[in-house]
């Protein structure tokens, strides 16, 4: 094995033990921070370091040891090349001494052994030499083998050490991705916190324009509410009124949702329609083109172009550009502009039971072309979320009109959608099919009579049916827009009160002048009786004095004066007493008696009568100081 391989594994082995440690100390640290994880990378930097440097020591060892052993192998092999070239001369100096010895040779080859035996000396000590030195290079070569085997031994462990590495910086990944997600989702749950405390946080809205609505509309609420409710009581008592009828078109629910309807000016006294559809239908591109009426001058309205619009949103003419929200309670609040742009399907879903703070959102914007037009842009009927739907149901049914977006490309119908349509809405439905330059026109026409057919065999009935798209005159919409009829039942309600009061005055007219007619005619028999009275008494009286006149005072010379009278005289008198007895007796008693009721009737009719008029008064004045309230809230 070479010195090359010998110092790749000891480097091999080197760089798994600074790995082994890393991984050592990742493990102790667990899920630290990242601040921490930084630090750990530090010191593990710093370690590997010194171990580099240590490799970079044990590397020039190493060569150095190579290079001892290759001098000694040079060495080694000189000596064997010398041994050699001197044990081939001595084997020439023993065949010539071998051949002198048997040939009795002179003096001159003892003199020749001399130097063979010098020579077997040098040979003697050449060898020893190079037993020293084999045993030098063995030594050298058990140890090259002993780290050889050390290096092998490193080289496992590091092949280990890698893997284990491996493993663990996929674990390490597989955590940074989860702290990722991790961090993502708490900036997700911070954002919907910021929301939720923004929402709830928000001020109800106090322009002087909304408290001037809110004060005339409560005015009149309060007159309908207390004032012609309790007039409605007294007269009940005189009148046969339907009150469960009254109580349904004028109180309760209906004077609540006319209260309600009156502070939304975005809406009352406006066409309002919906857009609704699947995402990419191109809702907000229809939106924008009417708003700007293609006019480049006028900017667009920042009407969410994404699938994460939740939560439905007016869009109404203002004198600027503000944000607002309607609590389920109808309350106007107002948020910023920064509120309003967090609002998305991630962080909604991050807050449950959302419609306990939100109805829908208002957003007026200065532009002429929303004089008299609302529009309600909505998540559609395809949400996942029913608290979505809902949400979207109640505020449609305060339009005038639902257009749905079709895009063409997709070619069917959500049957959700038509559920939701059939069960909740009960507003005319048009139907759009946008994007219709992207096909032919065969093809839009099989689209349009797959939707036709498939709401018709669902029983959903469609005032219209018609094709738009980026390249159609902005009159394709408009002109369905413009022939939307507004729904005026809202508006008929002050209509209604009134028509109520006025029916029931007349009640209260008629029977005041029925009772005005009862009491004059019992004033006339009143009178009458009263005469009849009179002259009854005036009988008596004529009748008395009569009788009174009957016996006649006599003046007697011998007796007392005294009252005389005939028999004829006796008698008459006799049929006046009697007469006055029971005829004039009786006409005084039935005189009185028949006076006596009619002075009731008298007064019950002028009872009733005053109490028409009273009741008539009252609510002349309760009408009155309603109309006066409408009045000053028409002015607005």
């Amino acid at each position: 094995m070479g010195a090359i391989q010998i110092v790749y594994y000891l480097l091999s082995a080197i760089v798994g033990a600074v790995v082994f440690y890393l991984i050592f100390r990742n493990k102790i640290k667990g899920s630290s921070t990242v601040v921490q994880d930084e630090s750990v990378h530090e010191d593990n930097k710093q370690v590997a370091e010194g171990y580099e440097q240590k490799i970079v020591e044990i590397k020039k060892e190493l060569e150095l040891s190579k290079s001892k052993i290759e001098d000694k192998e040079k060495a080694l092999k000189e000596s064997n090349n010398k041994l050699e070239s001197l044990q081939s001369e001595v084997k020439q100096l023993n065949d010539q001494l071998q051949a002198a010895i048997s040939g009795n040779v002179d003096t001159i080859v003892s003199g020749q052994q001399e130097t063979i035996n010098k020579l077997k000396k040098k040979i003697k000590g050449l060898e020893d030499d190079l037993e020293d030195m084999e045993d030098d290079l063995e030594d050298s070569q058990k140890k090259l083998k002993a780290k050889t085997q050390f290096s092998n031994d490193l080289q496992t462990q590091l092949d280990n050490n890698i893997r284990e590495l491996t493993r663990q910086k996929e674990e390490l990944h597989e955590m940074e991705d989860v702290l990722k997600q991790k961090e993502q989702d708490l900036a997700l749950k911070v954002e919907s916190l910021t929301f939720v405390q923004e929402i709830v946080s928000a001020r109800q809205v106090s322009t002087e324009s909304a408290k001037k609505l809110h004060s005339k509309v409560d005015a009149i609420a309060n007159c309908i509410e207390n004032d012609f409710h309790d007039c409605l009581q007294g007269i009940n008592k005189i009148l046969d009124l339907d009150l469960d009828y009254i109580e349904e078109s004028i109180f309760g629910a209906a004077l609540q949702s006319w209260s309600v309807f009156s502070k939304k000016s975005w809406i009352a006294g406006k066409t309002t329609i919906a857009f609704v559809g699947e995402f990419s239908a191109g809702k907000t591109s229809i939106v924008n083109r009417i708003l700007s009426q293609d006019n480049p001058d006028i900017p667009l309205l920042p009407v969410s172009t994404k699938a994460t619009t939740a939560i439905p949103t007016y869009i109404s003419g203002g004198p600027s550009t503000m944000y607002n929200f309607v609590t389920p309670d109808n309350t106007l609040k107002n948020i910023s502009e920064e509120t309003f742009k967090r609002v998305n399907k991630e962080v909604l879903d991050q807050v449950k039971g959302i419609s306990s703070l939100i109805q829908y959102f208002v957003m007026t914007y200065n532009n002429a072309n929303l004089t008299n037009l609302s529009i309600l842009d909505t998540p559609g009927f395809n949400s996942n979320d029913k608290e979505d739907a809902t949400r979207t149901i109640e505020v449609i049914n305060e339009c005038d009109a639902l257009f749905w977006v079709f895009d063409v490309n997709a070619g069917t119908v959500n049957r959700s959608s038509i559920r939701l349509i059939k069960e909740n809405l009960h507003k005319p439905l048009y139907v759009v099919i946008n994007k219709v330059d992207t096909k032919a026109k065969s093809e839009v026409d099989k689209v349009e009579k797959l939707i036709s057919k498939t709401l018709s065999d669902e029983g959903v009935k469609v005032e219209q049916f018609f094709r738009f798209s980026a390249k159609a005159p902005l009159n394709d919409i408009m002109e369905p827009i413009k022939n939307v009829p507004h729904d005026d039942e809202r508006d008929n309600y002050l209509n209604t009160v009134f028509n109520i009061m006025d029916e029931i005055l007349k009640e209260l007219s008629k029977s005041y002048k029925l009772y005005d007619m009862e009491y004059k005619e019992n004033t006339e028999i009143s009178d009458i009786i009263n005469n009849n009275f009179e002259q009854a008494l005036i009988d008596l009286r004529d009748d008395c004095e009569t009788v009174s006149d009957i016996p006649q005072f006599k003046e007697k010379w011998f007796s007392k004066d005294r009252f005389e009278m005939s028999i004829d005289a006796y008698n008459l008198m006799n049929g006046y007493l009697e007469r006055i007895s029971t005829e004039r007796v009786e006409n005084l008693s039935s005189c009185f008696n028949e006076h006596a009721s009619v002075v009731k009737n008298l007064h019950d009719s002028y009872k009733k009568r005053n109490n028409y008029k009273e009741h008539k008064k009252t609510l002349d004045g309760v009408k009155n100081k309603l109309r006066k309230l409408v009045n000053q809230y028409n002015k607005q």
